[in-house]
């Protein structure tokens, strides 16, 4: 186990569990906090809680934001502006993880604060979402709360732990619980082989939303392919058109 305060950009194996709580959707950083944790001998070994702190926002924070992490405006007077947050440089690492992380990196880069400008190299972003998707697609639900009953093997001890969710530091260790296992379930032995699996998790197998959730994409009628490709952007649409093409290449 490495000593706190240590470089921790040294370790091959490091990762850093990052969430943040905003002031509304897509909104400022009102709260982050990170989790850092390595590989040792193909197994997650969980290391230090980092409070990256509470921040004030832009403009006062919606009801919709403040039903899901129970922080007030007042709670946030005395904070420093959402503009000055930042990732301390000791936590410099390859690999940033979360559920859904596309949302917390893009709520960082909102604030200004350029992770990638302190590193090395470019960091990568490791989506516990996309990764259970992958593996579990024909779940009810993939949020962070279901998920964590999914993998729990003591529903009661969750449920206790899940009445304190959403705040970051909370969240994080939920992340970790589910990130522990994708990795036994999918077999991953080192930030390599998880950082491929996350890579090819992004492009989804099955619909998440919708009319048509729960389908797999290769079973869905040619019609409402093409109907979803129309209406589809990103990772999912990447996804449709490759199913698409494969259509096109079989023999009529």
């Amino acid at each position: 186990m490495w000593k706190s305060g240590e470089k921790l950009n040294m370790y091959p194996n490091y990762g850093l569990i990052f969430d943040t709580e905003t002031h509304k959707l897509h909104g400022d950083i009102i709260e982050a906090g990170a989790l850092d944790f390595t590989f040792e001998d193909g197994e997650l070994k969980i290391g230090y809680e980092h409070d990256l702190g509470r921040f004030k926002p832009s403009e006062p924070i919606g009801l919709g934001a403040m039903a899901v992490h129970h922080i007030f405006d007042e709670d946030l007077k005395d904070c420093k502006p959402y503009t000055e947050f930042k990732i301390p440089k000791k936590l410099n690492t390859r690999y940033l993880i979360g559920h859904n992380i596309d949302y917390d990196v893009q709520a960082m880069n909102r604030t200004g604060f350029d992770f990638n400008a302190q590193m090395s190299q470019p960091f990568e972003s490791i989506c516990t979402l996309a990764m259970a998707r992958r593996l579990w697609p024909k779940l009810e639900s993939h949020s962070l709360s279901a998920l964590a009953y999914h993998v729990s093997e003591n529903k009661r001890h969750t449920r206790v732990y899940l009445k304190e969710a959403h705040s970051a530091i909370n969240d994080c260790y939920t992340t970790f619980e589910i990130l522990k296992a994708i990795v036994k379930t999918a077999g991953l032995k080192d930030m390599e082989d998880l950082s491929a699996f996350a890579y090819n998790s992004r492009t989804p197998t099955h619909i998440f939303n919708g009319e048509y959730k729960g389908y797999a994409i290769t079973d869905l009628p040619d019609q409402v392919l093409d109907d979803l490709i129309t209406k589809s952007d990103g990772f999912l649409l990447s996804s449709l058109r490759t199913e698409s093409f494969r259509r096109s290449e079989l023999p009529f």
